[in-house]
């Protein structure tokens, strides 16, 4: 396979040309003001077309500016390697996620990096990536993300809702991904209200659950039949403790106090859920997107979103995020020269060598038929993965252009390409 489904996480992957588009991004989010008061940015764009690899990128240049800003507080003996800024920070990141997971691994098993002496260490470094000068870059960038750790400025935590089975769990999972993010890096006085949160939602959930479990005989008598020790019991629960939106406020009070900290919470792929559960999950966002410091990221194509909305809801779905989503950001719009260059990247890594007359052959084929069929890079990763299983089977007995041609018909057109098929012999004839 030449590309999987995974979004891109590296600029050298860019094809696409969009991580000027996620620097830019980014530096918003970071320099966000409005984050005082809670804020949703939305990345619109259609299905396949990339939002996922951008909101990678964006998430990979919040982290470098983090880095950048921290460096200035760090001197080595030796001074500068270079001029520092998000570029030459990018590049020391390259050098040293080569060796990142030997330094995760050490970590693991108990290994003090802290007191990991300088001589040993660099020697570690050197055997590892077999230069003197990686290794120092190496470990400068090793430095300046340990000092980057201890002052997170933008706390980053991504949530997959359609990994969770059922709207129930969606509240809970996501207010709980977010509390273990926060309480370990900004202290337990968010931990503890965050705590506060879950444990007045569960307990009401439980209270639902019992109910249901009682009344199974599907009529209100079911739960007062169930005798009064139990409907004790379910009352003393519903009515004591702090209101819901007691414990709200003071989560409120407690992120308000955040200084330079935000809370950034990713959510991909909103489109991709039930209606029931996108209306779900796009409530939570609106009931929870005024918490001081927090920045919601919210991935989905709108129209597929709007029309999931209204299916559940019965009404406009567009009108609807537009009262949650503050800061829409559509995906630049891709050029047919942009899919032709991920075509290009794939057919030469495919083909390996490919002759002047195939190369004439191809360009015809892109301009009459696989440019009508190819309008997102997941259009695109499709295609060129059924190719790449074809053409490793059969690259002794077919002509790669063909090749090529058929494998785009069995995808789109899979009727023409039954008709071929059965009709192979006189074709060919």
């Amino acid at each position: 396979m030449q590309r999987s489904d995974r979004p891109i996480s590296h600029p050298r992957d860019d094809v696409l040309g969009r991580a000027e588009f996620a620097q830019v991004l980014a530096r918003s989010i970071d320099q966000l003001a409005a984050a005082q008061d809670g804020f949703v940015v939305g990345l619109i764009g259609d299905w396949g077309s990339g939002k996922s690899s951008v909101i990678e990128l964006t998430l990979r240049y919040l982290r470098h500016r983090e880095i950048l800003d921290c460096s200035h507080d760090l001197k080595f003996e030796d001074g500068p390697v270079h001029e520092l800024n998000i570029e030459s920070i990018g590049f020391m990141a390259d050098i040293y996620e080569r060796i990142e997971s030997k330094i995760l691994l050490l970590e693991e098993s108990g290994y003090n990096l802290v007191l990991w002496e300088r001589t040993h260490r660099h020697k570690e470094f050197c055997r590892w990536l077999g230069s003197e000068s990686d290794a120092e870059l190496a470990y400068r960038y090793w430095k300046y993300k340990q000092i980057s750790d201890l002052r997170v400025r933008n706390l980053v935590v991504k949530f997959s809702p359609w990994l969770i089975a059922g709207r129930a769990e969606l509240a809970s999972a996501l207010i709980s991904d977010v509390a273990r993010a926060a309480g370990e890096k900004l202290g337990d006085e968010i931990r503890q209200a965050f705590a506060s949160l879950i444990a007045r939602l569960s307990q009401l959930a439980s209270i639902v659950g019992a109910g249901t479990d009682v009344a199974t005989g599907g009529s209100f008598g079911g739960l007062i039949s169930a005798g009064a020790e139990l409907s004790n019991k379910l009352a003393s629960r519903m009515t004591e403790g702090p209101t819901l939106d007691e414990v709200r406020e003071r989560l409120r009070a407690a992120l308000a106090n955040l200084k330079g900290q935000k809370l950034v919470v990713v959510i991909d792929d909103l489109d991709r859920l039930t209606p029931s559960e996108a209306v779900e999950m796009v409530s939570l966002v609106k009931n929870l997107g005024d918490l001081p410091n927090v920045v919601y990221i919210l991935s989905y194509d709108e129209n597929k979103l709007s029309n999931l909305i209204n299916q559940s809801l019965q009404i406009n779905g567009i009108e609807f995020l537009e009262k949650i989503v503050q800061y829409p950001v559509h995906l630049p719009p891709l050029e047919e020269d942009q899919i032709l260059g991920l075509v290009n990247f794939d057919i030469i890594k495919i083909l390996n060598n490919i002759s002047s007359e195939d190369s004439r052959r191809l360009g015809q084929a892109w301009y009459y038929v696989i440019r009508l069929y190819l309008k997102t890079p997941r259009d695109v990763r499709r295609l060129m993965n059924l190719y790449s299983v074809a053409w490793s089977g059969l690259s002794d007995y077919a002509d790669p252009i063909d090749l090529l041609l058929l494998e785009a018909l069995r995808l789109h057109e899979p009727a023409v390409y039954a008709w071929i098929r059965r009709n192979l012999t006189i074709i060919v004839n």
